[in-house]
């Protein structure tokens, strides 16, 4: 497949600096490591023939050499050319957006047909030049470190996942650790209302040895019951969620038991000592994932999942218990923005939590992400999703948050989130009345715990002309 790579150096270098630093600098410093995997190891965009490999035409970097002088000559050995984009206003903004874009209408028009346009960027004003590339039959691969537009994923062939580039082209571990799951085919009552052509793939089951030994010496003998260990109960939690976020609408709670007791007969033999499934999975305390009643009891993660016109927030020990026309209003939100869905108890224990594990310990992504999950099941057993964590800081970081300078308090942690959500919403040309905002506030308060004051919120607006960054403005929450 021929194709053509555009980088965009300053917006990939800078992203992946808040992300990793010391992979952003593996970018900067051997782009030759990361094209071998792109040529050789990375998915190509679809229709494409099987034995077809990319075979790059064109390299070219727009750098700013005013500040990144010293990346220059890793590019150059690496066979791209540079071109030099100086910032041209006061405010630091270059001209790399119009010398990429120009650059690929005219290698469009190229008498030499180029397959495939390999864009690395998250600035989403490449977004008509990605959908007039389609129009003109052609493949788009995109990388976008960050949170890119719900626009800019959509016009885009293949869109490269931030954490499949850090570990498997730049060397790094994987910003989470949540294991990946074999799929197999979901039973069409799984969900208890999808045609057979609608399947998706979920956990398969693995083979318990320990229960196979024990069944060994008397066919068809029920395995002895017994307690879940710490880390059964970490793979049964792995292994719902697993379930419930490949299927497109809420399971069957029956299907989840079957295929559970199936996986771990001896230690969920009596539900771990507890009444039935559904106490033992309230007993799990899952983010994000609720228990539907009804039809025997679905469980569903409301920011993904349809709830049927039905709100959470009524049904008896939900974690949006209480929530009313907020749960709706938040829906919206995360479902436009991406962002999870926690409910406000949950989300508060979260942002206390990474308060305190930022007082004590040194800044670093993965790992402050990885001990507020340990920190969140050890003091309230509640079982968080370190992707979660980390999206939650990563959108302080956009927002401007720098960690480590002795501002990483709960209030001020809150802030930035709050005005990166409203960021989101508006650049996905989601205009908030205020009734919305009161409702996204409340959410926010429930973040920062009962007895907090007031807080004074800077409401983040578009970027204007001169700036990339956003502009804030004072709000008032409470």
């Amino acid at each position: 497949m021929k194709s053509e790579l555009f980088v965009d150096f300053d917006n990939v270098f800078t992203q992946l600096k808040q992300l990793q630093p010391e992979a952003a600098e593996r970018f900067a410093r051997h782009p030759s490591e990361w094209m071998g995997w792109l040529t050789s190891a990375l998915a190509l965009p679809q229709p494409s023939e099987e034995t077809q490999r990319r075979r790059l035409l064109v390299r070219r970097c727009y750098l700013n050499p005013n500040w990144y002088q010293t990346y220059r000559h890793a590019f150059l050995r690496a066979g791209f050319e540079i071109v030099d984009c100086p910032p041209v206003t006061s405010q630091g903004k270059t001209s790399t957006d119009i010398h990429m874009v120009l650059d690929i209408i005219e290698l469009l028009q190229h008498e030499t047909r180029c397959d495939e346009f390999i864009v690395f960027s998250a600035d989403a004003d490449f977004t008509p030049v990605l959908r007039k590339l389609r129009r003109h039959d052609r493949r788009t691969t995109v990388l976008a470190i960050g949170f890119p537009s719900a626009a800019y994923q959509a016009s885009a062939d293949l869109l490269i996942d931030e954490r499949l580039f850090l570990r498997d082209a730049l060397g790094f571990g994987p910003t989470s650790p949540d294991p990946a799951t074999p799929p197999v085919d979901l039973p069409a009552d799984a969900t208890g209302s999808r045609p057979p052509d609608e399947r998706q793939p979920v956990a398969t089951p693995k083979p318990n040895p320990v229960a196979a030994v024990a069944a060994k010496g008397e066919p068809g003998a029920r395995p002895i019951p017994r307690a879940a260990t710490p880390n059964e109960l970490a793979s049964i939690a792995t292994r719902i969620g697993t379930m419930v976020d490949e299927a497109p609408l809420p399971v069957s709670a029956a299907f989840l038991a079957s295929r559970l007791r199936q996986e771990f007969p001896e230690s969920l033999e009596n539900w771990n000592g507890l009444s039935g499934f559904k106490a033992f999975f309230r007993s799990l305390r899952l983010d994000r994932l609720v228990w539907m009643s009804g039809s025997g009891g679905k469980v569903l993660d409301p920011g993904r999942h349809d709830v049927e016109g039905v709100n959470p927030g009524q049904e008896p020990d939900s974690p949006w218990l209480g929530a009313g026309e907020t749960f709706s209003v938040i829906r919206e939100v995360c479902t436009l923005t991406g962002a999870p869905m926690l409910a406000p108890k949950d989300l508060g224990l979260i942002m206390s939590t990474l308060a305190k594990v930022l007082a004590q310990h040194r800044f670093q992504l993965a790992e402050t992400a990885r001990l507020v999950c340990s920190k969140c099941l050890e003091t309230e057993g509640l079982r968080v999703r370190q992707r979660d964590v980390t999206y939650l800081v990563r959108g302080m970081q956009m927002n401007g948050h720098v960690f480590g300078q002795a501002l990483d308090d709960e209030n001020t942690l809150a802030k930035r989130l709050v005005n990166q959500i409203q960021f989101l919403c508006e650049r996905e040309q989601k205009v908030l009345s205020a009734e919305e905002l009161g409702h996204i506030r409340r959410w926010v308060k429930g973040m920062a715990g009962p007895g907090q004051p007031t807080m004074v919120l800077t409401v983040a607006t578009a970027p204007t002309e001169e700036s990339d960054s956003p502009t804030p403005g004072p709000a008032t929450l409470g």
